[in-house]
């Protein structure tokens, strides 16, 4: 890894105001950049990857979005998040058993034999 200690637009220096113990690595086997804290010199924490191929401002913006004194908020947003998955797939399965009920209810007036397997083919 190679530290990165100045860069086009200035990100390692900039983001040393937002912590100061950060510092920009590249990291060249995993070919990205990772922002490390460096308060103990001889252990470097990672605290988190750059999300993006370059250093720019997208770099600053997510290290402030991504500070620990943000840790509730985001908890919040990806708890929002799973709750609008869970509901999006209890839609999708209410909608499948009211497609196999109607498939069911006309099969059986039209005077169909229904069974489990074919209940399956249906869905």
């Amino acid at each position: 890894m190679e530290e990165v200690t100045s860069d086009l637009f200035d990100i390692a220096m900039r983001l040393r105001d937002i912590d100061d113990s950060y510092r920009v690595f590249y990291n060249g086997r995993c070919e990205r950049f990772e922002v490390h804290n460096a308060t103990r010199p001889t252990v470097l924490t990672m605290q988190f990857v750059v999300p993006y191929d370059v250093l720019d401002e997208r770099t600053i913006l997510h290290a402030r979005r991504t500070r620990k004194d943000n840790a509730a908020e985001i908890e919040n947003e990806i708890d929002l998040h799973n709750r609008e998955l869970e509901r999006s797939a209890q839609n999708a399965m209410d909608e499948q058993l009211r497609r196999l009920n109607d498939m069911m209810h006309y099969a059986h007036r039209a005077g169909h034999e229904v069974t489990f397997q074919k209940s399956r083919e249906w869905i």
